[in-house]
């Protein structure tokens, strides 16, 4: 068992399929299968950079048949399986985010299915019909946070949901500095941002939480155009160990990086690999950890030398668990890819936003192979539908996944999966942080 694996034990991909096609023919009124999801979670980056929660939203398809009255059996049923989903992040004390219709939440199948400490963003207004002040005072004392998305404000909401309209962040950024005069206690939401350079510039300006598109804009590239030396060093380590260069050679390459050193020893000795006796060297930990783990290591110190960024540490679980994610589906693929090849993958498409440079210069010094080149610079070769369906299912474009996600075992598979690969990286961040 690798390092990686003694920190979680992955589920067998058939347990999950299963588990989840259990799920989904619980559901009444089963609508087409691009909408079997209860919507996917999206990463909320908080006002400290790091991953604070997740937002969980209806499919479009759904939350359009619901606003024109049709298919509400269907709804209801997805409602109660997105306030499901909403509860191992509850679980794991971050927040979870539900933005759901108030026509659907004061039905009583759904209002008594909302999680205790989940955050809910009221869209639209409750039917008028409904028992309200019942209904708050019941979530009220499951500790559940009220917010408004657009609709009549609820009694007691803490928190307003913000979006770009026309004018993209300049309306987000308009709207925050409105509601911080108007009441300078509420919690800002904003979602839907168009670049990590959006969310970092909305965090700036008071929003407590924000989701949005994980790439960065165009401008910020510009702005560093070279490597750093540390990422420069990382990458020539890695290309000895890719060009399978002796232990001796490896070795004399990290001791003469003092900080590197120091962390290769500390991490071979942490509780983590379980060794039964001290390691004292440089090539000692090398012959441990094996090539595939050190590539993997230092893949994730490259990772690491990004955090100039505000986001950097969010970022950073986000790709650790793109990486997981793309790791998991070569391992149910009948194609027979190299899982730790495309670990690598996942882990490598973010290096652009992390480091600030362009992804074919940040690239440029790292010996990969053709098809991991493909798939990172140009979404094409044998492994570039692997990179296409994690980005898409982080846009929360549920129909184009489904479709993506057929060579693979279906949609439902592939959301227990993704589930399975954001656990497993926010597990990996509280381990690095303990």
């Amino acid at each position: 068992m690798s390092w990686w694996d003694r920190f979680f034990a992955p589920k067998s991909p058939r347990v999950a399929s299963a588990a989840a096609t259990q799920k989904v023919a619980s559901l009444p009124d089963e609508p087409p299968k691009a909408e079997l999801a209860s919507g996917g979670q999206r990463p909320l980056v908080g006002i400290n950079g790091d991953i604070a929660g997740f937002g969980f939203r209806l499919p479009l398809a759904i939350s359009q048949r619901q606003a024109e009255g049709a298919g509400v059996h269907a709804a209801t049923a997805r409602a109660i399986s997105l306030l499901s989903a909403m509860r191992p992040t509850l679980a794991s004390g971050r927040i979870a985010l539900g933005e759901l219709p108030g026509s659907l939440l004061c039905r009583a199948t759904v209002a008594s299915q909302v999680p205790e400490g989940a955050w809910l963003a009221i869209q639209g207004g409750f039917d008028p019909a409904a028992d309200t002040a019942g209904l708050l005072r019941q979530w009220r004392a499951r500790g559940v946070t009220l917010g408004n998305d657009g609709g009549s404000e609820p009694e007691g909401s803490r928190f307003v949901l913000l979006r770009p309209m026309a004018n993209g962040l300049a309306d987000v950024l308009e709207a925050a500095a409105r509601w911080q005069q108007l009441q300078p206690g509420r919690v800002l939401v904003a979602v839907d941002l168009e670049s990590v350079d959006a969310i970092e510039e909305a965090l700036a300006q008071g929003v407590m939480l924000a989701a949005g598109c994980l790439a960065a804009g165009p401008q910020r590239m510009r702005e560093r155009p070279l490597l750093q030396p540390a990422a420069y060093r990382l990458c020539k380590l890695l290309n000895e160990v890719a060009l399978d260069r002796s232990d001796a050679q490896i070795g004399a390459e990290l001791r003469a990086d003092l900080t590197l050193s120091y962390r290769l020893l500390r991490f071979v000795n942490s509780p983590a690999l379980g060794l039964t006796r001290s390691v004292e060297s440089v090539e000692q930990s090398v012959m441990i950890l094996g090539r595939r783990e050190l590539y993997r290591w230092l893949s994730v110190l490259l990772l690491s030398s990004g955090l100039h960024r505000k986001t950097s540490r969010a970022l950073q679980e986000v790709a650790m668990a793109r990486a997981r994610l793309l790791e998991l589906l070569a391992s149910a693929s009948p194609d027979q890819d190299p899982p730790a090849a495309l670990f690598t993958v996942g882990l490598l498409s973010m290096l652009d936003t992390l480091l600030q440079v362009p992804l074919a210069d940040a690239l440029q010094p790292i010996n990969l192979s053709t098809p991991a080149q493909q798939a990172l610079l140009s979404g094409s070769g044998p492994w570039g539908h692997y990179l296409e369906l994690a980005i898409t299912l982080e846009r929360h474009d549920l129909a184009a996944a489904e479709i993506l996600a057929a060579r693979f075992g279906g949609l439902a598979l592939v959301l227990a999966l993704s589930d399975e690969a954001w656990a497993w990286s926010a597990g990996l961040a509280r381990a690095q942080d303990s």
